[in-house]
């Protein structure tokens, strides 16, 4: 029997909504859907080609179903295969889950013809895999290259028609030279109102120190973090490929916290109350006080005559939903900040991150929290990111 099968009599198995899981491709179809991209794949590309098939992939392999969450990376189960994805789920208790594409993203961070060429072929092999999970066990979310406002309307309108559930934007740059809050913005956000599909922002979207692209964007710039001491090199092993340098780990989420912050004291979720905007991986320790920030400045404006219809915690709270680290204390988090409708559930599927036990690593802190705060951790508060599901 499988290990991960333990949590089976927890009262929500079966139920977990899953904000965070990722979706591999074998490499040469990754290397054909990113051709065109200078340094498309980057390190991903290089180390899955290295790894995918080799002797320590395949004895992975043989054992991905034995405890499910312990193989991470390509060597994970259904890690590219859809079909296997969904008997991953079914071990791990998932009902459904929102899946991003383990590309270095550099297809929509960067604002070229080429990088936006990239960005629709992945998108449309996202939705062919999630055609093929069957159902709706699956939301990949499709990638929105935001340097042209005009693309990124239509390309929004073209997936959503194909049946896009979610999609994810990048957070490294000001999308198409000025703020998401700017009007010229406000189409997008509404055909995304309206078609009730979910924005996200995540983890590589605000750029990667380690790129060797050029011209690839990143909050706050590369150079910062171009020090021996600060430099890290992924790990080579199947679900290490990332390389969480210890500068990484520190300020991932600027770029994640400037976006929130512009939405919210933009007027966006003002002008669009059922958009809804997803942050994650970029952890939680920041959003509290990013939070207060906003509340303090609000009240503030308020005695100068700029007014919101509500504070902007209470916007965050209808609008946002966050994706907490299960090696941070949520419990803590809560308990100084509030905003308990906020937090999701996710097992960060694939990497390392995510751990061999999310459920119980959460649930140290959810049952800190308090009474029933279990089923809105991970299954009413996420719901807020799966519309329509059945």
């Amino acid at each position: 029997m499988s290990a991960v099968l333990k949590p089976i009599h927890d009262p929500l198995f079966g139920q977990y909504l899953d904000t965070d899981g990722h979706l591999y491709m074998e490499p040469p179809v990754m290397k054909e859907i990113l051709a065109g991209l200078d340094d498309g794949g980057g390190f991903v590309l290089d180390f899955l080609e290295r790894f995918a098939g080799s002797e320590e992939d395949l004895k992975m392999r043989a054992r991905n179903r034995d405890n499910v969450l312990a193989v991470k990376g390509i060597s994970a189960l259904g890690a590219f295969d859809a079909k296997e994805r969904v008997e991953a789920l079914d071990l791990i208790g998932v009902r459904s889950q929102i899946v991003f594409g383990n590309t270095v993203k550099l297809e929509f961070r960067q604002n070229s013809d080429a990088a936006r060429t990239v960005c629709r072929r992945f998108n449309d092999y996202a939705l062919d895999w999630q055609k093929k999970a069957g159902g709706d066990r699956v939301r990949v979310a499709c990638q929105i290259n935001m340097g042209k406002v005009d693309w990124a309307i239509e390309e929004a309108k073209r997936v959503i028609k194909a049946g896009a559930k979610v999609v994810d934007l990048p957070c490294a740059q000001p999308p198409g030279g000025v703020s998401p809050a700017h009007e010229v913005w406000d189409p997008f956000w509404a055909l995304l109102e309206e078609a009730h599909v979910p924005a996200t922002i995540h983890l590589g979207g605000g750029g990667l120190p380690y790129s060797k692209a050029a011209g690839d964007p990143m909050l706050p710039l590369q150079a910062w973090g171009d020090a021996a001491a600060l430099r890290l090199k992924p790990a080579d092993r199947s679900g290490g490929e990332e390389a969480v340098s210890p500068y990484y780990l520190l300020i991932a989420h600027m770029a994640a916290e400037v976006y929130l912050q512009v939405m919210v004291m933009g007027g966006v979720f003002e002008r669009f109350p059922k958009l809804s905007l997803g942050i994650f991986e970029f952890g939680t320790g920041w959003f509290g006080n990013a939070v207060e920030r906003m509340d303090g400045w609000a009240e503030f404006l308020a005695k100068v005559g700029k007014k919101y219809e509500l504070k902007p915690s209470e916007f965050v709270s209808r609008n946002v939903r966050l994706g907490p680290f299960p090696t941070e204390d949520l419990a803590t988090i809560v308990e100084r900040h509030g905003m308990k409708d906020v937090f999701c559930f996710s097992t960060d599927y694939g990497h390392l991150e995510g751990s061999r036990d999310p459920v119980s690593k959460f649930r140290r802190y959810t049952d800190r929290i308090g009474p029933g705060y279990d089923k809105a951790f991970f299954v009413d508060n996420p719901s807020r990111m799966f519309p329509g599901l059945k």
